[in-house]
């Protein structure tokens, strides 16, 4: 497992998969290489520069799309859009390779996706990248208020596109935990018409996925990796439906496939976080193996998470002169340096009245974490009421890697 850092971003190359992450393209993988088949680097996959879309479609991307006609470049925002983006990577070992990214979403023409009082929007990405080849990534969209998504538009949060992989049809797998089906795709049967796209199926575990057989060249795929996605259902946004967007078009020499949602009024979406588990292999794919893969991901939270923290107080309430006591715990399941900490309160309006940063160091080293944040006593000068004490850890690139939030009360005497 290698990981380098270059002018423009981090390569990593992990078993006989290569992958570059560009900051010039939204942190997004705009090359990709199969060094199975293709060990001199000959072919990149990534469909990267094709019209009418040309960068904002790397490899992954996060996006909003408008499908109205005719096409206006306006109507398409992406995270590969962003032609400055954060690329950091955060660890390197020979077990797992931590980079993080930060872009924002943005059209062709440079318009940027902002929260209703004009303030950008960013996606916040980390990659787990293990030596076994599996992949964790966790993507924050990070809205410093809310935003209005508006009637009509689609929401892709992690959308595949790279080139075609197929002879005359498409293949795509549609799977959760207790089943899988196929669906085929080619040039005359796709149709742009969210209604008629797969509904992916959802079950009790709440994950669902989609899954690419390029490696199968008797169903006419081109022997490359084949390719798996799975999302977790409840993390992604608070809608009832998604469908799987399957496109194939060989005089494109493009496929895409991905979860999406067509919102049919105006929603007000906030900041929110989720997780995808993603593997590139060449071992063979049937519904059996694509359910297994799903159970995974809804079984286990950790590959998906650097750190799992807690916030606790010595009381839940508390009056005039009492004792308070607020201690940080956690794990941490990946070896990361020079992390920092914030301890927040809020009041009931939603206004910070107590801040406190915490440098590296000060959070205790170590798998495991039980620590001391403040402690005093209750002022005579408190306004009784809610409040809301948040902890946060932030990494290296100063990206959120966990929080929690307790609810504590001030009554008077």
């Amino acid at each position: 497992m290698l990981s380098y850092v270059e002018q423009n971003g981090i390569r990593v190359i992990v078993n006989d998969v290569e992958l570059f992450f560009n900051a010039t393209n939204g942190g997004e993988i705009t090359q990709y290489y199969d060094l199975h088949v293709d060990p001199l680097r000959s072919k990149n996959l990534v469909n990267i520069g094709w019209n009418p879309y040309y960068n904002l479609l790397p490899l992954f991307a996060s996006l909003f799309y408008n499908p109205s006609r005719p096409y206006n470049p306006n109507k398409l925002l992406s995270t590969g859009g962003d032609s400055n983006a954060m690329v950091k990577l955060i660890a390197n070992t020979s077990e797992y390779v931590i980079l993080q990214t930060s872009s924002r979403i943005m059209s062709l023409s440079g318009q940027i996706a902002k929260d209703v009082f004009g303030n950008v929007i960013y996606v916040n990405s980390t990659w787990i990248i293990r030596s076994s080849g599996l992949f964790s990534i966790e993507r924050t969209f990070l809205v410093p208020t809310y935003a209005v998504i508006p009637s009509g538009w689609r929401w892709y949060p992690f959308y595949l596109t790279r080139k075609a992989g197929f002879n005359n049809n498409g293949m795509f797998y549609m799977f959760n935990t207790t089943y899988a089906y196929t669906s085929t795709v080619n040039e005359t049967t796709y149709k742009d018409v969210f209604n008629l796209f797969s509904t992916l199926p959802d079950d009790a575990k709440r994950v669902f996925g989609v899954a690419l057989p390029f490696s199968n060249v008797s169903i006419g795929g081109d022997g490359k990796h084949n390719i798996l996605i799975a999302y977790k259902y409840d993390e992604l946004v608070n809608v009832n439906e998604w469908r799987s967007d399957n496109f194939y078009w060989k005089a494109n020499n493009v496929t895409e496939s991905g979860a999406v949602h067509e919102f049919s009024k105006p929603t007000n979406v906030s900041t929110h976080t989720y997780h995808m588990l993603l593997n590139f292999t060449h071992q063979p794919i049937n519904n059996q193996s694509v359910q297994s893969f799903a159970n995974y991901h809804a079984d286990n939270s950790s590959p998906s998470l650097l750190m799992k923290i807690s916030v606790t107080t010595n009381k839940n309430s508390f009056k005039y002169g009492d004792y308070y006591s607020i201690h940080g715990s956690g794990i941490s399941y990946y070896n990361l340096t020079t992390l920092t900490a914030r301890l927040g309160v809020k009041n009931s309006s939603n206004l910070v009245v107590y801040q406190r940063n915490y440098g590296p160091g000060d959070i205790a080293a170590g798998q495991t974490f039980n620590v001391t944040l403040l402690d005093g006593t209750i002022g005579a000068n408190s306004t009784p009421g809610d409040y809301a004490v948040s902890f946060q850890i932030f990494s290296q690139a100063g990206i959120v890697i966990a929080m929690d939030t307790k609810m504590i009360k001030i009554v008077a005497s």
